[in-house]
C-alpha cells in the first residue's frame, strides 16, 4: 500500500509543471500562465517583455464561436482584412499590420490565400504582438496567431453536438479521447466535424474536417506526438459587398444586394501531418524534435478589380466599371523541420533559461491563373454574370512555379538578474534560396498584351532581434520594455511576381501587466510603434495589379482587462486607441473623385503619403459579460452579454471611400444538466446594418438579427 501511494504521489507531482497551462487554477491570460508562442519556453507572461494575448475554448464556447472573425474580437487592435482573405479564407491586422498564422509553434500558410479556420479541435488562441522573426522566422509584422490545438489525453472522454440556426447553419461534430486499447502507453484523439451554412447574402460555405493524433510515451523521458489533419472547405467569396457609390457613400441599397458574380466559389483540400518528439534529457534540458507535411490544392474562382460608381454620360446610371474575375489554381507543398533545445543553467546567481534552435523549410507552389474582364454593371440596378461565358474576354495571367529552400539557426536567453529584474536576448538568421519561375503576361486586363517566360532567382540572408527587460516591483507587477525586428520573402502566389527584397518590420513596446484585488482582476496596458516596409499593396489606378510599395507605421496604445469580482461574474475586455499612417511615397489614382488631365486625359494621381492604411481603423474595443448561477435549481445557468465598436476605416489608400463606424450587441444563454449543455447564442442584438470591414470598392455588410441553438454532450 505505501507503494502505491508512493507511486500515485510521485505521478501527481510529475503533473504539476502542466498546471499552468492546462487547467483552471491559473486563469488563461493572466500573468502567471504559461503562453509559449511569447517565448517558446514555459517561462509565465509575467517574465516575457511583450504583449501576449490568450483567447481560452471555454470562452470560444460561451460566444457561441464557430470561426476566426469572431474569435479575433477577444484580442486587442486584431480586425479583419479583404486583402489576404478574399472573402474565404483568414486574414487580420494587429496594430494595423498584417498577423501571421501557426498551428502548434508551426507556420500554417502564407499572408495571403491562406484558408478558412474554424473552431472545433482548438484549445486556446495565443496572440504574440509584434515581429516575431526572431523566434519563427515567418512572421508578420503585427503579430503571430498560434492556434494551440487539444491534444490526446489518456483519460476516456467524449464530447459530442450539434449547432443550427439562422442562414441554415447546421453543424455537428464529435471529439473522443483515451488510452488506446491493446496498445501500451498510446493515446489517441479523433476530432470530426461538418459545417453547413447558406450563409447571410448567400455566402455559402460547407466544411468536412477531421484531424486524428496519437501520443506515444516511448520512455519515462520521452513522447512522440503524431497528428494528422484533414480538411475540405468549400466557400463562396465576395469581394465587392455593398460598393461605394459616384460620391463615394455606400451605396444606399438593400444590405442583401449583390454585386459578386454568381459562379464564385473556392475549393480548398488540406492534409497536414506532423510528428513532434519530445526528450527530457534531464531535470534542466530538454529537447524538441518537429517534422511537419502541408499539402493544400486551391480552386479559386473570384471576382478581383472593381471601381465605385460612376456615372455614365450616356445614360446618367450610375456604374461601376473595371471589373474582372480569376480563375487560379495552387498546388502547394509545405515542409518543415524543427530541432529545438532548452537548458535551464546558472551563471552564480543569474539564472538563464536558453533555446537554441535549428529549422529547414521547403516550399513548393505550383501556380496557374487566368483573367475575365467583366461587364460594367448599374450599381442601383446590378445584373451580375451566372457564367464564366458571359465574360467580355479573358488571358492567362501567369503560369509558375515558386519554390523555396530556408536554412534558419535561432537562439534566445531569457536571464534572471534577480527576482525583480529579468532580461531577454534573441536572433535568428534565416538563409533563403528562392524562386519564381513560369510565363506572364504583361497586362492581364489589355485586350493585347505579350506573354512571356521570365525567371526570378534570388538568395537572401536575413538577420532578426529580439531584446527587452522586464523589471517586476512584486510577483503582481510587471513593467516592461521590448524590441523586435522582423524580415522575410512573402511567397504568395496572389501577386504576378514575387519580390526580389524581403519584406521587413520592427517594433518598440513599453507596458505593464498587473493581477490587482487578490487576483480579482488583471490589467495589462501597452504602447507601442510598429512598423512595416516592402509589403505587397493594391493601389487605386493600378489595373488591380499588387507592388511591393507598402510602407506603414503605427504608433498606439492598448488595453485588456479581465475581472471577476464575485463568484459566477466574469468581464473581460480590450480596446485600442492608434495612429496608422502610410509612409509610402507613392503616386495612386482614382478618375471618379480626381478626374483626368484635360489635355492629356490620363488620371490625376495623388500621394498616399501620410494617409490612413487600407481597412485599419484607428479605435476598436470589445467587452462580454457572463454570470452563472452558483447555487439552487438555477445553479448551471450562464447568461452572457456583449458589445463590439469599431471606428470607420477606408477601402482605398487614397482615404476618399470611407466605411462607417460601428456598436454591435450580442447575447448568450446557456444552461447546464448533468453532462448536457444547452445554449442560445443571439448576434446582432438591435438588427443593426453595419459593415465589418472594407472590401476592394465597397463594404462587407455584417449579418442581420441572427440565432443559433446547440446541445453538447460531455461524457468524461
Amino acid at each position: 500500500m505505501a507503494t502505491q501511494d508512493a507511486g500515485k504521489e510521485k505521478e501527481k507531482n510529475a503533473t504539476l509543471p502542466e498546471i499552468k497551462v492546462t487547467t483552471g487554477r491559473v486563469r488563461p491570460g493572466t500573468i502567471e500562465d504559461v503562453a509559449r508562442t511569447g517565448s517558446k519556453t514555459d517561462t509565465p507572461l509575467r517574465d516575457i517583455p511583450a504583449t501576449v494575448n490568450v483567447v481560452p475554448a471555454s470562452t470560444l464556447k460561451e460566444q457561441g464561436v464557430i470561426e476566426m472573425n469572431d474569435a479575433m474580437r477577444n484580442v486587442s487592435s486584431v480586425q479583419p482584412l479583404m486583402g489576404g482573405g478574399y472573402g474565404f479564407a483568414n486574414s487580420f491586422t494587429s496594430r494595423g499590420l498584417a498577423l501571421s498564422f501557426f498551428r502548434d509553434y508551426i507556420p500554417d500558410g502564407n499572408l495571403q490565400n491562406n484558408y478558412f479556420r474554424t473552431m472545433y479541435d482548438i484549445e486556446r488562441i495565443e496572440v504574440l504582438k509584434g515581429p516575431g522573426s526572431a523566434l519563427f522566422g515567418v512572421a508578420g509584422p503585427g503579430g503571430s496567431l498560434n492556434l494551440v490545438t487539444k491534444q490526446p489525453r489518456y483519460s476516456l472522454g467524449l464530447s459530442a453536438g450539434t449547432m443550427l440556426g439562422s442562414f441554415g447553419t447546421r453543424n455537428g461534430y464529435v471529439d473522443v479521447t483515451g488510452a488506446i486499447p491493446y496498445l501500451p502507453n498510446v493515446a489517441g484523439r479523433l476530432i470530426a466535424d461538418m459545417e453547413h451554412t447558406d450563409g447571410f447574402r448567400g455566402l455559402e460555405r460547407n466544411i468536412v474536417e477531421a484531424s486524428p493524433s496519437f501520443t506515444w510515451r516511448l520512455a519515462d523521458d520521452k513522447t512522440l506526438h503524431v497528428d494528422y489533419d484533414h480538411r475540405e472547405l468549400k466557400i463562396k467569396p465576395d469581394n465587392y459587398g455593398i460598393l461605394f457609390d459616384a460620391n463615394s457613400n455606400i451605396a444606399n441599397v438593400s444590405r442583401d444586394t449583390r454585386y459578386y458574380s454568381r459562379f464564385n466559389k473556392t475549393d480548398h483540400t488540406i492534409n497536414r501531418l506532423g510528428l513532434t518528439h519530445h526528450w527530457t534529457i534531464s531535470d534542466t534540458l530538454s529537447m524538441r524534435t518537429a517534422f511537419v507535411y502541408d499539402a493544400r490544392t486551391l480552386e479559386l474562382l473570384r471576382n478581383a478589380g472593381g471601381n465605385q460608381g460612376k456615372r455614365d454620360d450616356i445614360t446618367g446610371n450610375i456604374m461601376s466599371t473595371g471589373r474582372t474575375a480569376y480563375q487560379q489554381f495552387d498546388n502547394a507543398g509545405y515542409t518543415t523541420f524543427q530541432n529545438e533545445v532548452i537548458w535551464k543553467t546558472s551563471t552564480g546567481p543569474v539564472k538563464h533559461t536558453f533555446l537554441g534552435g535549428f529549422e529547414y523549410k521547403n516550399v513548393d507552389i505550383n501556380a496557374a491563373r487566368s483573367t475575365y474582364v467583366l461587364r460594367n454593371i448599374n450599381i442601383f440596378n446590378p445584373v451580375v454574370e451566372t457564367s464564366l461565358n458571359e465574360a467580355v474576354r479573358s488571358a492567362l495571367t501567369f503560369d509558375r512555379r515558386i519554390s523555396s529552400d530556408q536554412v534558419s539557426f535561432y537562439a534566445q536567453d531569457q536571464i534572471d538578474l534577480s527576482e525583480q529584474f529579468k532580461l531577454r536576448l534573441g536572433i535568428r538568421n534565416d538563409l533563403v534560396h528562392y524562386s519564381d519561375k513560369g510565363l506572364q503576361r504583361a497586362s492581364p486586363t489589355a485586350a493585347i498584351s505579350p506573354t512571356q517566360y521570365r525567371e526570378i532567382v534570388q538568395t537572401k540572408s536575413m538577420t532578426t532581434y529580439s531584446t527587452g527587460g522586464v523589471y517586476q516591483p512584486t510577483q503582481n507587477l510587471a513593467f516592461y520594455a521590448g524590441y523586435s525586428t522582423g524580415a522575410f520573402i512573402n511567397l504568395s502566389t496572389e501577386p504576378q511576381a514575387l519580390s526580389t527584397a524581403p519584406e521587413t518590420s520592427d517594433q518598440i513596446e513599453v507596458g505593464t501587466k498587473m493581477m490587482l484585488f487578490d487576483g480579482k482582476a488583471d490589467l495589462n496596458v501597452a504602447l507601442f510603434q510598429s512598423s512595416r516596409n516592402n509589403y505587397f499593396v493594391t493601389l487605386p489606378g493600378s489595373g488591380n495589379i499588387p507592388t511591393p510599395d507598402g510602407k506603414d507605421q503605427t504608433r498606439g496604445v492598448e488595453v485588456s482587462l479581465g475581472v471577476r469580482p464575485l463568484a459566477g461574474l466574469s468581464i473581460i475586455g480590450n480596446g485600442v486607441i492608434m495612429d496608422p499612417e502610410t509612409k509610402a511615397r507613392v503616386l495612386a489614382s482614382n478618375e471618379v473623385v480626381l478626374g483626368t488631365d484635360p489635355i492629356t486625359r490620363a488620371p490625376i494621381t495623388r500621394s498616399i503619403y501620410g494617409n490612413r492604411p487600407v481597412g485599419v481603423a484607428t479605435t476598436m474595443g470589445n467587452l462580454w459579460a457572463t454570470y452563472e448561477i452558483q447555487s439552487g435549481l438555477a445553479r448551471g445557468l450562464m447568461f452572457g452579454f456583449g458589445v463590439t465598436y469599431k471606428g470607420d476605416s477606408y477601402a482605398d489608400s487614397l482615404n476618399f471611400l470611407k466605411v462607417p463606424s460601428y456598436v454591435v450587441f450580442d447575447a448568450a444563454a446557456s444552461y447546464r444538466i448533468k453532462k448536457v449543455d444547452l445554449a442560445v447564442n443571439i448576434k446582432n442584438l438591435t438588427d443593426k446594418t453595419y459593415y465589418t470591414n472594407p472590401t476592394f470598392a465597397g463594404a462587407l455588410p455584417g449579418n442581420p438579427l441572427s440565432a443559433f441553438g446547440s446541445i453538447r454532450f460531455n461524457f468524461n
